[in-house]
């Protein structure tokens, strides 16, 4: 029996519920909508039999005429994808937007060339959602399309869903909506730059740096120069998304993730294999896609999972073995644990693995009880003094022992103290090595050596010169010390180069300005000098009265130069002249470095406060205003297990619970 011409389209029909219950019962049965009997050969009319409609009622529950309509939008999806197949040269993609409130997650279908580039189908999605007033950014599978590449070579399939982020042209809408444009990424790219250059620059060693490290807080140095600024920018873009997957602002978040991405894949295999950020990014970003109610783009979502499970083992070790010989709340990480099978089994749900759904739903539903704190005993550890975070992260650790949770926020305190010193000490060793140069034969200054000198009462400097000369022998640089300390002072400040002067910024501008002083120039003038005379000898000398007196007694002892007055005056104002042009540029180039200084340090402090380096303090520690590397451990869990409660009763009404 042929059923009456439907009028359902794809964007109409939103019963995804029974889209997700009828399509797994025709891949069982092996029925294909789009073959006869179901699809007229010659007329391509649909022709649903009483019998299928009955049997899918019969096992759905639904009416009839919601089973006619699921089917027929289902063969209709069918026909389009086929159709789209035989049209090589051409792209049906899904784009939904957000971000203007007209089309605030509407959905539409857009069909073009595979050869065209990004920025043609920016166009084309602004015409079709009227956004040319806006400024839109495109994310498909978790990455930024790119404008001017080919949509071929982005790895853009048909049936694919774009993310379309949407922002005002307008400069008073961009202001209020910043977060959402271009230019935050473009900020954050800068400000890791500067980051990753101060890294590079021993000779500038800044207060602000970025440095990676291993789960032990060790630096990793086996990176390459490209390597590491690639993770660097990642990482602080990740961490950037977090703050707003933490705001719910799920389409800005994925605008970051997705450009966080594109670093890491500029890593090596190995390196993303031995850090845990490559799998929590590829778990974030599947997180985001649920928030949205994105479950079309199944496959790029299978594969984040199998990245990041991968990941997870390998680092973590299964059961945490790795993570508890390294740390003691390796428990702490089950968190990660509970969205990822969770994730895993909505993947499965919706690719109608209904089992595999129901196994790893109870896996993440025995992990989400395992992490589960009691409020009484929160608030118990927190009237102790600890922060939320301290206590919940805690509890957690010590599967909800007070006692052992108490012990685990101390030591936790203790080792985030003793990293900070050990960064210090590390600091400070790098500050003195660079500052005192390489020994003869090219070897870093022994900084253990240059202190335990110094404790014996030596100049610091002849130190350091004593242990260049001895190629860092230690008893060869006493030796030194104890019999030729003279030289070894004098040979260390012939030996000052240009980095020693950045210890001294704050002197040397004050140096450079000549600040006239008003008790000065009547004392030379009362040994018998002229006012501009006296003036041009302090502006020489550095405004020293000492050097400027001696030079004018000087003048008196010398009856050739006292003849010849007229001469030594103009000669005098000369050097005057040159010395203050000297000390105009001088003060000219400190300033500017001041200022690109300043630059560096307002472009970090907008961007990544809670990556810099050196801004972390004792009281910090101690408090919950200071950052805390394992932040995105602190789950509250509350929207898991909201969606485990959700998926779970599905299973139920598909009969797979009792």
């Amino acid at each position: 029996m042929t059923s009456p011409p439907s009028t359902t389209t794809m964007e109409e029909f939103n019963n995804k519920e029974l889209l997700d219950n009828v399509r797994p019962l025709l891949q069982r049965d092996k029925i294909r909508l789009w073959e006869p009997p179901y699809t007229n050969p010659d007329t391509g009319a649909e022709n649903f039999p009483e019998e299928l409609v009955e049997s899918v009622c019969a096992e759905v529950g639904s009416t009839t005429e919601e089973i006619r309509l699921a089917l027929s939008y289902l063969r209709r999806h069918a026909l389009e994808k086929l159709a789209a197949k035989k049209r090589t040269d051409l792209l049906t993609l899904k784009v939904r937007s957000s971000g203007v409130s007209n089309n605030k997650n509407s959905c539409i279908n857009v069909t073009i060339s595979s050869q065209s580039s990004g920025h043609e189908l920016e166009k084309l999605i602004q015409e079709k959602l009227n956004l040319l007033d806006q400024n839109i950014k495109m994310i498909c599978s978790g990455r930024m399309i790119q404008l001017n590449e080919p949509l071929q070579t982005q790895n853009i399939h048909t049936n694919a869903t774009v993310l379309v982020l949407a922002v005002p042209k307008s400069a008073v809408a961009s202001a209020s909506a910043d977060i959402q444009t271009s230019n935050l990424i473009q900020a954050i790219k800068e400000a890791t730059t500067i980051l990753h250059e101060n890294a590079r620059n021993k000779s500038n060693l800044s207060q602000y740096q970025l440095r990676i490290t291993d789960q032990q807080g060790r630096e990793l140095t086996a990176l390459s120069d490209d390597e590491r600024r690639s993770l660097m920018v990642a990482m602080t873009l990740h961490e950037k998304g977090r703050s707003f997957l933490r705001q719910r602002d799920y389409l800005s978040a994925l605008s970051l993730f997705s450009e966080a991405d594109n670093e890491f894949r500029q890593c090596s295999s190995q390196m993303l294999n031995s850090v845990d950020n490559w799998g929590l990014l590829n778990l974030d970003i599947v997180w985001c896609y649920l928030c949205m109610q994105n479950v079309n783009d199944l496959q790029d979502a299978v594969e984040r999972l199998m990245r990041c499970d991968t990941c997870f083992v390998k680092v973590y070790g299964n059961s945490f073995q790795r993570l508890k010989a390294l740390q003691k709340d390796g428990m702490g990480h089950m968190v990660l644990f509970v969205r990822l099978h969770l994730l895993q089994a909505i993947v499965a749900y919706h690719a109608g693995r209904k089992t595999d759904a129901k196994n790893l739903l109870g896996m993440a539903e025995e992990e989400a009880r395992m992490m589960r704190i009691e409020p009484e005993k929160l608030t118990q550890i927190m009237l102790m003094g600890y922060t939320t975070t301290e206590a919940r992260r805690g509890l957690r650790s010590a599967q909800g022992n007070i006692d052992q949770a108490i012990e685990f926020i101390i030591e936790n305190r203790r080792i985030r103290e003793e990293r900070r010193r050990e960064e210090q000490t590390r600091e400070e060793d790098e500050r003195l090595q660079n500052r005192y140069g390489r020994t003869q034969n090219g070897e870093k200054i022994n900084v253990t050596y240059l202190r335990q000198l110094e404790s014996m009462g030596y100049p610091r400097r002849a130190c350091a010169e004593a242990l260049k000369q001895s190629n860092n022998h230690l008893e060869q640089a006493s030796e030194m010390l104890l019999t030729n300390i003279d030289t070894l002072i004098t040979a260390g400040r012939l030996s000052r180069h240009d980095g020693d002067d950045d210890d001294d910024d704050g002197a040397a501008y004050q140096d450079s300005v000549l600040m006239e002083d008003a008790t000065h120039i009547p004392q030379l003038v009362a040994l018998g000098a002229e006012l501009e005379e006296a003036r041009a000898l302090l502006e020489i000398h550095g405004n020293r009265l000492d050097r400027a007196a001696e030079e004018l007694l000087q003048r008196y002892k010398d009856p050739i130069t006292t003849n010849a007055e007229p001469d030594r005056l103009t000669t005098l104002f000369e050097r005057a002249s040159k010395v203050a042009e000297k000390r105009n540029a001088k003060k000219a180039k400190l300033d500017e470095k001041a200022a690109a200084a300043e630059h560096r340090r307002a472009a970090l402090a907008a961007i990544v406060p809670d990556l810099l380096r050196n801004n972390q303090t004792t009281e910090d520690i101690n408090n919950e205003a200071g950052p805390d590397p394992d932040d995105y451990l602190d789950l509250l869990l509350d929207d898991e297990e909201a969606f485990i409660s959700d998926y779970r009763k599905r299973l139920m009404d598909d009969g797979f619970y009792e």
